[in-house]
C-alpha cells in the first residue's frame, strides 16, 4: 500500500525537478560560439556568470548556461578569431571527437550542449598550421577559471 502511494509521488518530484532545470531549456535552445559572432569578457572566467546556479535576469549571461567555455589568446591582450578547439576522448587527437569548437571575434568559445567526458577528455587548440595539445586530462568546461588565473593563458597564432 505505501509503496502505491510513494511511486506516483517519485514520479511527480522527478518531474517538477527536470522541468525546473535549465536541461529543457538547453535542449531547445542550443548555443554556440561563431567565428562571426562577437561576446564579451574575454579572459574571464564565464562560468562565474553563465552556470546552471543563476537564474534568468540575475545577471548579463545568466540565461545561458555554457556547459565549456574559454578564451584563446594570439597575444597578451588580443583574443584569436577563428582558433579551432578540439575535446578528444585520447590525448593526441586520437579516439572519438567529442566536441569541436571556434572562437568568436573576441577569441572566446562557448557552447550550451551537454557532452559527456567519459571521465575526461584531452584539449586541443588549432590556429592555422599551429597546434597545441593540454596534455592532463580535463573534465570541466570552464576553461578560464584556471587558464590565465593559476595556469598561464592559452596564446596561439
Amino acid at each position: 500500500m505505501l509503496r502505491r502511494q510513494i511511486s506516483p509521488l517519485l514520479f511527480l518530484l522527478t518531474v517538477v525537478l527536470v522541468s525546473c532545470s535549465h536541461y529543457s531549456e538547453l535542449t531547445k535552445n542550443p548555443q554556440e560560439s561563431t567565428s562571426k559572432g562577437r561576446s564579451h569578457e574575454a579572459g574571464k572566467n564565464c562560468g562565474s556568470c553563465h552556470n546552471s546556479s543563476t537564474s534568468v535576469g540575475e545577471s548579463a549571461g545568466a540565461d545561458k548556461w555554457w556547459t565549456v567555455s574559454g578564451t584563446i589568446f594570439s597575444t597578451f591582450t588580443s583574443g584569436q578569431t577563428n582558433a579551432i578547439i578540439e575535446l578528444w576522448e585520447l590525448p593526441n587527437k586520437q579516439g572519438k571527437l567529442i566536441k569541436r569548437l571556434v572562437t568568436d571575434t573576441r577569441g572566446n568559445f562557448y557552447t550550451n550542449q551537454i557532452l559527456n567526458f567519459n571521465g575526461g577528455c584531452y584539449v586541443s587548440v588549432t590556429v592555422g598550421n599551429t597546434t597545441k595539445y593540454m596534455s592532463p586530462s580535463y573534465n570541466g568546461g570552464s576553461c578560464n577559471s584556471c587558464h590565465g588565473v593559476s595556469s598561464a593563458q592559452v596564446i596561439v597564432n
